[in-house]
């Protein structure tokens, strides 16, 4: 965690350093040569070289424990846990700009990694099989209460539905209803007049894909309203679920603190007065243009020191020599990672799932329409997440 997090603050203070020289007439051209460590393949005029860091923990709590995150989006294993996905989270502006509500609708969608990237730049691809959530459809509403049926508006994976009369009395499948393969609810019995039968179920439909991913990037557009952050650790065959609800529920327990990194620079110029200005100008740059948009992004910039002044022979025939100017600066870097609520998926029975041609080269069978149908044993079984150690029958968690 420390090197992805020194790592990628790095990368921010050398983009930064060189945004504020490419605003300089005169070390404009030292743009190119402000780089993460010695990289120059010959040494430059002058330029500014940014070395390793250290760091010190500063623990917030005990344990670092923040406290739980409530989203609209949750990340949950299949089976066992695999990582295509290092964290999936709501995208807070896409979700704001629709009303508070996100885009995608509610739902399970299960990724599945087809190829995986094998280098820096690389592509793999995975698909997404969706199984949607209905909550509260009316089913019928009870004039006489001889009422017989009627039909879903979807077609439901099997162990899925669940009826309730008025929103508060759960009906009993077997006893108080039947369902066929179609969606068609047949009635046992008699109803209240007056009452409300309404059903909330799930239903999977089309696939989407492949899509491409690679390492350490975030997938913003698959899934509006969904971040899916990809880390290295992704590898074919993997099988995990994103759960996107209609509210905000407890999705992770959060850890965090913060990282106190000091990172030093190097200096260097063939002159010795180029070498001065160019350290004064980094300063004053870093601690009065820069510090404050950092801050506003959690960076901190606590200190900025000087160090000593060095010179190195260049071309001891020629009379050249390089100065150097060393100069350090600390910062305070907020880190956190989210551990997801111990849900688990359950199990259920094979099914088959009418999916667009040419999803993935293992999916297998045809229809007339071009549609293609596949089993799939896994993915499509979910009949509702429910606590680790419970049974494999559906719960309703919570009111």
């Amino acid at each position: 965690m420390f090197y992805y997090l020194s790592g990628a603050l790095k990368r921010r203070l050398i983009l930064e350093i060189q945004d504020s020289f490419s605003k300089h007439p005169v070390y404009n051209k030292a743009v190119p040569f402000i780089q993460n460590k010695f990289s120059f393949k010959e040494r430059p005029q002058f330029g500014v070289v940014v070395k390793g860091a250290s760091t010190n923990k500063l623990m917030l709590s005990a344990q670092n424990y923040l406290g739980i995150v409530q989203s609209y989006v949750m990340l949950a294993y299949v089976g066992q846990p695999t990582y295509l996905l290092e964290w999936a989270k709501e995208d807070a502006n896409v979700i704001r700009n629709n009303g508070g509500v996100p885009p995608t609708p509610p739902g399970v969608y299960y990724l599945e990694c087809i190829t995986a990237p094998t280098s820096v730049g690389g592509k793999g691809t995975f698909v997404i099989d969706p199984l949607l959530t209905i909550t509260d459809e009316v089913l019928l509403k009870a004039v006489t209460g001889i009422e017989s049926g009627a039909q879903l508006r979807n077609v439901p994976l099997s162990g899925t539905v669940r009826l309730w009369e008025n929103r508060r009395n759960a009906l009993l499948e077997g006893r108080d209803y039947t369902i066929d393969s179609k969606g068609y609810v047949s009635i046992v019995g008699r109803l209240i007049p007056g009452s409300v039968i309404t059903a909330d179920y799930r239903y999977p439909v089309a696939s989407i894909g492949p899509i491409e991913w690679s390492w350490n990037t975030a997938d913003f557009k698959t899934l509006p309203g969904v971040v899916l952050a990809f880390g290295k650790r992704g590898a074919p065959g993997d099988k995990l679920a994103v759960v996107v609800y209609n509210d905000r529920v407890d999705s992770a327990e959060a850890y965090g603190g913060k990282f106190e990194i000091s990172f030093n620079f190097d200096v260097i110029a063939q002159d010795p007065m180029q070498m001065e200005e160019m350290a004064d100008y980094l300063t004053l740059s870093l601690w009065g243009e820069k510090r404050s948009r950092l801050s506003t992004e959690g960076l901190e910039l606590v200190d900025i020191s000087m160090g000593g002044e060095e010179e190195e022979s260049y071309d001891e025939n020629a009379d050249i020599y390089f100065f150097t100017a060393s100069m350090s600066a600390q910062f305070q870097a907020d880190w956190e990672m989210h551990k997801p609520l111990p849900f688990t998926l359950s199990r259920g029975t094979t099914v088959t799932v009418l999916t667009e041609k040419g999803m993935s080269p293992d999916r297998t069978g045809s229809t007339p329409s071009g549609i293609k149908a596949y089993s799939n044993s896994g993915l499509q079984s979910l009949a509702s997440p429910i606590f680790v150690g419970r049974n494999v029958d559906y719960e309703r968690i919570g009111g």
